[in-house]
C-alpha cells in the first residue's frame, strides 16, 4: 500500500504530462467515457482488493515458513535474483491470464479500454482474489524470498509499466526487444489478429523472447485497442463482470463434461472446435495475409 501511495504523485504527473503534450500535438488522448470508466474501475478495485489482500499475504507467509533455502537478504545478488524471479513468474501469470479463461475473466477488464493512455494502467479487474492468480508467485516464497520483498518487487514491476501505456512515444531502438516499451505494450493491448496474446513481460521482454511470444509493432499493421468481443455496454458492472457473465452462460447451456474446457480452456473455446480462439484468429490471418505476418519465429507449442 505504501508503495502505491508513494508512486501516486508520479503517476498523476505522468497523466498530466501526457494530457498536455497530447493537446499540444492536437490529439485527444482521453475520452470522457473511457476515462470515467478507468477511474471508477480503479477505485472499485482498490476497495475490493483489500478483501483478498490479507488472504494472499497469509498464504505467502505460510508457504515461506516451509521455505527451501535461507537466502541472504543483505546481498545484492538476492535482489537481482528476486527481480528476475518475479519477472519470470509475472510472465507466466500474464501469459496464462490470456490463455486460460478462468484468469482471463479478471484480466480482460484491463484490456477492455479502447484507447491507450497512462490512465489505462490502473484499470484492473475486481475479481483477482477469486481467480487466485497469486499462485503464480507463491513458489517464490517456497524458494525463500520474503513475502514482503515479493510484494515490493511486484509493486515496482507494475509501477514501471504505467508509463508504457501511451501512444505518444514511438519505438525506442536502443531498448526495443529488451525492455518493455510503449511500442511493445501497444502490441500487447491490440485486438488485431496477428498481435493477439503477445509481449507478456513486465519490465523486460526476455522471457517473451525465450518462449516465443515477442512481436514487434509494425507500421503496416496499426494497433486497434480493446477486446475482440467488447462488453455490450459501458456500464461499469457489465465491463468488470462481462467475461464471468459469459462464462456462466456457457456453463448453464452446456453439459458438465464441457465445463473444464469453458472454465480452463483458452478464451473462445467451444466443444468440437466450434469456438474461435486467439490461435484460430492468428492462423486465419496468416492464411489471408501471408506477406504481412509477424517476422518473429514462434515456438510450436504456442502457435
Amino acid at each position: 500500500m505504501s508503495t502505491a501511495l508513494n508512486f501516486l504523485p508520479i503517476f498523476l504527473s505522468l497523466i498530466l504530462i501526457e494530457y498536455v503534450v497530447g493537446r499540444f500535438k492536437g490529439r485527444s488522448l482521453y475520452s470522457r467515457t473511457e476515462s470515467g470508466l478507468s477511474i471508477g474501475i480503479a477505485l472499485g478495485q482498490q476497495l475490493i482488493r483489500y478483501l483478498g489482500l490479507s488472504l494472499r499475504a497469509a498464504m505467502l507467509f505460510l508457504l515461506w515458513e516451509f521455505k527451501l533455502f535461507e537466502l541472504p537478504k543483505d546481498n545484492i545478488g538476492y535482489w537481482v535474483a528476486l527481480f528476475f524471479s518475479v519477472e519470470f513468474t509475472y510472465y507466466w501469470f500474464h501469459r496464462m491470464s490470456h490463455e486460460v479463461r478462468w484468469f482471463w475473466a479478471n484480466h480482460s477488464v484491463h484490456h477492455s479500454i479502447e484507447e491507450m493512455n497512462i490512465l489505462a494502467a490502473i484499470r484492473f479487474g475486481w475479481t483477482g482474489w477469486i481467480s487466485g492468480a497469486f499462485i503464480f508467485h507463491a513458489p517464490l516464497a517456497i524458494i525463500g524470498f520474503h513475502p514482503v520483498h515479493i510484494a515490493l518487487m511486484l509493486g515496482l514491476n507494475l509501477a514501471y509499466q504505467s508509463w508504457i501505456h501511451t501512444t505518444l512515444i514511438g519505438k525506442l531502438p536502443l531498448i526495443e526487444g529488451i525492455l518493455n516499451t510503449p511500442s511493445a505494450h501497444r502490441v500487447h493491448h491490440a485486438s488485431n489478429a496477428d498481435y493477439l496474446d503477445r509481449n507478456h513481460g513486465g519490465v523486460t521482454m526476455i522471457f517473451d523472447r525465450v518462449f516465443g511470444t515477442y512481436v514487434e509493432e509494425r507500421e503496416d499493421t496499426p494497433v486497434e485497442f480493446g477486446l475482440v468481443k467488447p462488453a455490450p455496454s459501458k456500464n461499469i458492472f457489465r465491463v468488470t463482470l462481462n467475461e464471468w457473465i459469459r462464462m456462466v452462460a456457457d456453463l448453464r447451456s452446456s453439459p458438465i463434461k464441457h465445463w473444464p474446457g469453458y472454465l480452463f480452456g483458452p478464451p473462445g473455446w467451444a466443444p468440437d472446435g466450434q469456438g474461435i480462439t486467439s490461435k484460430d484468429l492468428r492462423d486465419q490471418y496468416r492464411l489471408e495475409h501471408p506477406n504481412q505476418v509477424s517476422p518473429v519465429k514462434l515456438d510450436q507449442s504456442y502457435t
